[in-house]
C-alpha cells in the first residue's frame, strides 16, 4: 500500500500490525482519484473511518489543502500520525473518535470532500451519508466518495449518487450535495 501519486508518490505507508483493517487496494485509489483529481487542488477533506490515512494522505499529495482523520481506534490514530510525520505533513489533524460522534460537532459548509469507508460488515455507510447531510457539513458542490461491499443497497440515496464503480468486492459511490442544503 502506496501514495500512488503526488508529491509524495511511492511512499509505502505504514501498517496496522494484527488488525481486521481492509485498506483500500492501489487500483481502487487509482481510480477513484483519477475522477478527483481536479477536485483536489486547495480542497478541505475529511477521510472518516481512516484506517491509515490512506486516502487522506493520497489528497493531500495531490494538493489539497487540509486534512482531518478521523478513527476511533488508536492504533488507526497512531499509525496515521506515523505516517504524517514521517512525511512531514502539517496540514492535517488527526481525531480519535466515532464517525456517529464526530459529525455532529463538525462546522456546517466545510468539507469539499468526505471520504467513507467503514467496515464492510457494519452496514451503516448510508446513516453515515445520511447524517452527513443532515448536519450539513460538505460545502456546495462538495462530493462524498463512499466505499462499501457490493451487498450493501445504496437505493435510498440514488437521487444523490453520480457514479458507482465495482472492483470486485468493492463498491465506490460517488455522491453530491444535498440540494436541500
Amino acid at each position: 500500500m502506496q501514495i500512488i501519486s503526488g508529491k509524495f508518490k511511492g511512499y509505502k505507508l505504514k501498517k496496522i500490525p494484527k488488525t481486521n483493517i481492509r485498506p483500500t487496494m492501489d487500483r481502487v485509489k487509482e481510480s477513484i482519484f483519477a475522477m478527483i483529481r481536479d477536485r483536489l487542488n486547495d480542497a478541505v477533506v475529511l477521510d472518516l473511518f481512516a484506517g491509515t490515512g490512506s486516502l487522506g494522505i493520497e489528497a493531500l499529495s495531490e494538493g489539497s489543502e487540509n486534512c482531518h482523520f478521523v478513527d476511533k481506534s488508536y492504533k488507526s490514530t497512531k499509525c496515521i500520525k506515523e505516517n504524517i510525520s514521517i512525511l512531514g505533513i502539517e496540514n492535517a489533524k488527526v481525531i480519535k473518535n466515532s464517525a456517529q460522534k464526530f459529525i455532529p460537532n463538525c462546522r456546517q459548509n466545510f468539507y469539499d470532500i468526505i471520504f467513507i469507508d467503514p467496515p464492510y460488515e457494519k452496514k451503516i455507510i448510508t446513516k453515515i451519508i445520511e447524517m452527513i447531510y443532515e448536519f450539513k457539513i460538505l460545502k456546495p458542490n462538495g462530493l462524498i466518495i463512499a466505499e462499501c461491499g457490493i451487498d450493501e443497497n445504496l437505493a435510498e440515496l440514488n437521487g444523490k449518487i453520480i457514479k458507482t464503480k465495482i472492483y470486485g468486492e468493492t463498491k465506490i459511490s460517488f455522491l453530491r450535495k444535498n440540494d436541500s442544503q
